[in-house]
């Protein structure tokens, strides 16, 4: 029961994470992140740094839940999320639980993708991650 409660916590907070980093795109797309400084020689980096601003800043709300509320499990947590976020990616104009949305996910954005889109799967898949590892030192740093 206690991997019950656990997947089915991740997976709401994956749904949290795919509907956050979704939004963070779109405002992205929008160029909305950094109204006040827009750079037009190099329009493709200025908006790769505006998704790692905005899946980052998603990102941190899944892996401080994670962090708080599973501790003793949060790999595996915060993998069933990042599987789970990427399944709902992958199945946006398909039916929301079709398993074959991690290979179209995989696909449309890593293999077949631009520069924009790798950079996006990669900052999904490895921003919790990474909060998680700041979130670990901060908590065991020396007083």
């Amino acid at each position: 029961m206690n991997y019950l409660k656990l997947i089915l916590f991740s997976i709401c907070i994956a749904t949290c994470y795919y509907a956050l980093t979704i939004s963070a795109i779109g405002v992205a797309a929008a160029g909305k992140v950094f109204w006040w400084f827009q750079w037009k020689e190099n329009f493709h980096f200025y908006h790769i740094a505006q998704n790692f601003f905005g899946i980052g800043l998603a990102a941190l709300i899944p892996a401080f839940l994670v962090h708080s509320y599973e501790p003793s499990k949060k790999w595996l947590s915060i993998s069933i999320v990042i599987l789970a976020s990427m399944l709902f990616f992958g199945n946006i104009n398909y039916m929301p639980l079709d398993p074959n949305g991690f290979v179209r996910f995989f696909k449309t954005t890593f293999v077949y993708g631009d520069i924009g889109s790798i950079g996006v799967f990669l900052e999904i898949v490895f921003w919790p991650v990474l909060w998680l590892l700041i979130f670990k030192r901060i908590k065991t740093r020396p007083s």
